[in-house]
């Protein structure tokens, strides 16, 4: 490990006080002079002809300025992986939300009200909602023109001989899973505000993980040249991958550009559920070969998914859970096949952990029903066959650091493992204890294709940074740890870093706040961009103090010679120099993950940048005639490279273990006929401090990552992912008996009891 001055330090993020306090400003908060409000009219039904669309009374409704529909719109398609969705529907809808009216008027209310008075005729279609069903021949095509019909995209993950390798087994184990659609729930819904420059240039403020990737959609859909598109970030009340893709933007560039005033559009609670991406659904089929030592030898997978209407990001969210679905564990022998389709349910989109969270889950709880058809302990399993450093991934390239085996004792230790029996009688005759542990593999960056990031830097006269990037910080805390980057590298204080972000117009390209990739991939831009004015300075220096600039460094805002440390100067006489000789100190920084091509047909290459490790244990108890638990204690030790912001990084992993025991645990979007029935949070149970684990421990394992600034790996996703496993796996040895499908309510866990006995 390298000697860090600022790194490895717990800094209090510089937004924590506006926060707490409700003095951040969110879009909600901007009220421009004459700014108008928008409402959208959703189709509220699964699958159907559009017949009229009327909006004459609408449009002549108090207060209503303009009203849009397809027609309205230059280029209506768009969609993240092809253009299979419109911005207005004009002849067909696809799922209840599909939007065919926006309009805007003085006030939320007048706009609303006048939704109401929109008049469209719909001829009912037949509509499919199972994958299952859509794959049949005859059933309704959601898309009648794409070439496959309802199968959106397939793929395989092969690595090494799947049959030779299930010959080698002594034992196959078979099982299906399924999991559930799940809402991001940010407590702020999308909200953006559009407004016309006298330029022509039109500037949407939006709270959003990827401003550039709306940019280029909404220029594509609005049919102008991306530098007459400025996307301004607005600090966002949480994204969680639900704020990738252009939800409202267009309703409200549209209509800015015709009314030239500033308009405003949201989505209401129930629009968050019916209208925008949720988790998709899986159904998981696993086969294990494995022999009586324990040794995996062959693993078969079968992943299908539920995509919605639209395609979205799910053709990048199945790929990844294919090859995150063997877990992390060495195994020679893999056959992982996924097909995303088309259904009328609403569609679904990317989600923190991005499918290797439902694979997480099946293949965690496939380890632990292998280990009771073993007799042995699940604990011995995985310590069997976890992946070390060195060893291949599923998608063949190397893993570079691996501290799984660390995050595996540790998790266990803090539990005391061997000291809980299984269904060992808590106080009270009908409570049963249990434990439970779920490892963890995920990915860091972008599959299977390059990666950028870019900084700017430029030191100012008096020594202070200004570091300029194109990352927005949507609450998982970049700010702070670019900063932290930056000083470490430029050798001054941490506070003495400004950076600036959020505005396509000023900030160099970076593809968002996704994957995981921010500390590593935006780190390495940083801490490149910062060692080139460092450079820049010590350059300077070395003629003030008449040495040699390699022999020269800066720490605590002072350069110095290295074996000299009594020969300095300081930092801001330096600074101040080169501006007096007029040698401004400013330079970029580029990083691009490799790229070493991934194989189309067995997805074999180099898949990703590197990959972090977990586990986590819980320990829970259940009581058997009613199927309700507590989680007593839940432990999650996490690999993350080195930890630039310890309290950052624990911060992460509480909140992703919360979201992950929702999604295990409580969390269901329940359908009906394509139409949601739960869509507030008053029916949509989250996890609230009374049903949270009685206890968390968060345990920061530190590796050194070769190719990351620092060290470092990343965490903000992982943290999701072995929660929901850990503590169903710890239920189920409570009860003795199995669960497959997730949330695991009490009502499940009855049923299990009931089936199990």
């Amino acid at each position: 490990m390298e000697s860090l001055d600022i790194l490895g330090k717990s800094i209090a993020r510089e937004d924590g006080n506006e926060m707490v306090s409700g003095e951040s400003r969110f879009v909600d908060d901007l009220e421009p002079k004459g700014v108008l409000y928008g409402a959208v009219v959703r189709a509220g039904r699964p699958h159907a002809k559009i017949l009229n669309v009327d909006t004459g009374k609408a449009s002549r409704a108090k207060g209503v300025v303009c009203a849009l529909t397809a027609g309205d719109v230059p280029h209506n398609s768009y969609g993240p992986s092809f253009p299979d969705q419109t911005i207005l529907c004009h002849d067909k809808i696809r799922y209840e939300g599909d939007p065919v009216v926006a309009l805007c008027a003085e006030s939320w209310e007048e706009a609303e009200e006048a939704a109401r008075l929109v008049k469209v005729d719909y001829e009912d279609l037949p509509p499919v909602f199972s994958p299952e069903e859509a794959l049949l021949e005859g059933s309704p095509l959601v898309h009648p023109s794409h070439p496959t019909g309802n199968l959106v995209t397939e793929g395989k993950v092969i690595r090494g001989d799947i049959e030779a390798g299930f010959a080698e087994a002594d034992i196959i184990v078979e099982q299906t899973y399924r999991s559930k659609a799940q809402e991001h729930a940010s407590m702020e819904p999308h909200f953006c505000m559009a407004e016309l420059e006298n330029t022509g240039r039109i500037t949407v403020h939006v709270s959003t993980q990827t401003p550039f990737r709306i940019r280029g959609d909404l220029a594509k859909v609005l049919g102008l040249p991306i530098t007459k598109v400025r996307i301004l970030s607005s600090t966002a009340g949480g994204a969680f991958g639900g704020k990738h893709e252009i939800m409202l933007e267009a309703f409200a560039a549209l209509c800015a550009m015709k009314t030239r005033r500033p308009v405003k559009f949201r989505m209401s609670r129930e629009e968050e559920f019916t209208a925008s991406t949720v988790r998709h659904p899986f159904t998981m089929d696993y086969k294990t070969g494995v022999t009586r030592e324990g040794k995996i030898t062959a693993v078969q997978i079968h992943l299908l998914l539920d995509g919605g209407a639209y395609a979205s990001a799910g053709g990048g969210v199945a790929a990844k859970a294919a090859l995150m679905g063997p877990g992390p564990y060495r195994i020679d022998n893999i056959r992982a096949d996924f097909t995303l389709t088309y259904t009328n349910n609403g569609f679904s989109g990317a989600v923190r952990g991005f499918g290797a969270t439902q694979t997480c889950y099946a293949c965690e709880r496939h380890m632990d029903l292998i280990a009771r058809r073993l007799n042995m302990d699940p604990l011995e399993l995985r310590r069997r066959n976890a992946l070390k450093t060195g060893d291949p991934a599923h998608s063949g390239d190397e893993i570079t650091s691996c501290g799984l085996g660390e995050t595996i004792d540790t998790a266990t230790k803090a539990v005391n493992w061997d000291a809980i029996g299984r269904g060992a009688k808590s106080a009270c005759g009908t409570k049963r204890m249990g434990r439970g542990m779920a490892a963890m593999i995920y990915p860091v960056a972008g599959f299977g294709k390059a990666t950028p990031s870019a900084a700017f830097t430029r030191v100012n006269e008096d020594s202070t940074l200004t570091v300029i990037v194109g990352i927005v910080d949507v609450g998982q805390g970049s700010n702070v740890v670019l900063r932290q980057v930056a000083a470490e590298e430029l050798g001054i204080p941490v506070e003495d870093v400004n950076l600036i972000n959020g505005d396509t117009s000023v900030s160099p390209f970076d593809p968002g706040s996704t994957g995981s990739r921010i500390s590593h991939l935006g780190g390495k831009a940083v801490k490149i961009a910062v060692g080139k004015v460092k450079a820049q300075l010590l350059e300077k220096a070395a003629g003030m103090i008449e040495a040699a600039a390699e022999d020269l460094d800066i720490r605590n805002g002072e350069v110095f010679v290295k074996g000299a440390p009594n020969r300095r100067i300081s930092l801001k006489e330096v600074a101040l120099a080169c501006h007096k000789s007029s040698e401004p100190v400013v330079s970029e920084g580029t990083h691009t993950s490799t790229d070493l091509g991934v194989d189309k047909e067995t997805h074999q290459g180099k898949g990703f940048e590197c990959y972090v490790f977990a586990t986590q244990c819980a320990e829970v108890e259940v009581d058997i005639e009613t199927g309700e638990y507590r989680v007593l204690h839940l432990v999650a030790s996490h690999d993350v490279g080195t930890a630039i912001n310890p309290m950052n990084v624990e911060g992460q992993i509480e909140g992703g273990s919360s979201m992950g025991y929702g999604l295990g645990l409580m969390e269901e979007i329940q359908m009906k006929e394509g139409r949601v029935q739960n869509p507030y949070f008053m029916d949509y149970l989250l996890p609230t401090p009374i049903d949270s684990p009685e206890r968390v421990t968060s345990i920061i394992v530190q590796t050194h990552e070769p190719r990351g600034p620092f060290g470092v790996k990343g965490v903000a996703e992982p943290s999701v992912n072995p929660t929901a496993p850990a503590v169903v796996n710890a239920i189920c040895d409570a009860i003795g008996a199995e669960i497959t499908d997730i949330p695991a309510t009490p009502e499940a866990v009855l049923r299990a009891i009931r089936n199990g006995r």
